[in-house]
């Protein structure tokens, strides 16, 4: 069966898949955004998360989590994601942004900064920052999706943070 064959479904207490997209889609693709920090890689990564959960939706559409399991997908897909800006940030001049002429900032600029700032984390701290912030997840299923303890995420946070709070500080005196 095919995308374009209509609803997939799974019966025997499952979810059909196409109000499981409905449902997971926007929370895949800003997760993967904040993981990637690129708008459009993260829907890429969003959208292959769900091809692969659609193509195996026999057995997703039965666990007890079908979210939870695109989840891990979406971060297995933006760490690969992250070898690939790797490379290429090896073979390319890096590109830096530019501030208005005079200076002046506004929230995006200040959103931008941010994300960025994150995107320079330890791979860890920017899985966990995108998966509690922006996925809006607990401390428990950060824990589940990174397969990790909860003790883990918190102090991972907790060091996120702190770059975060040292980077942007450095760019805002």
């Amino acid at each position: 069966m095919t995308m374009m064959e209509g609803p997939k479904s799974v019966s025997e207490g499952g979810v059909a898949f196409d109000g499981f997209f409905r449902v997971e889609y926007p929370r895949l693709a800003a997760l993967a955004t904040a993981l990637c920090g690129d708008r459009e890689a993260g829907r890429d990564v969003a959208q292959e998360a769900l091809a692969r959960a659609f193509g195996e939706w026999d057995r997703v559409g039965r666990l007890q989590s079908p979210g939870g399991w695109a989840r891990r997908v979406v971060v297995n897909l933006a760490r690969d994601h992250w070898r690939h800006v790797a490379v290429r940030r090896r073979r390319l001049p890096q590109l830096t942004i530019r501030t208005a002429a005079d200076g002046a900032t506004d929230d995006r600029l200040l959103d931008a900064e941010m994300w960025a700032a994150v995107t320079v984390l330890p791979e860890r701290q920017r899985i966990a920052v995108a998966l509690f912030y922006i996925g809006d997840r607990s401390i428990s299923e950060v824990a589940e999706v990174m397969g990790v303890h909860e003790g883990t995420v918190k102090t991972t946070l907790h060091n996120a943070r702190e770059g975060l709070r040292r980077a942007l500080s450095k760019e805002h005196p």
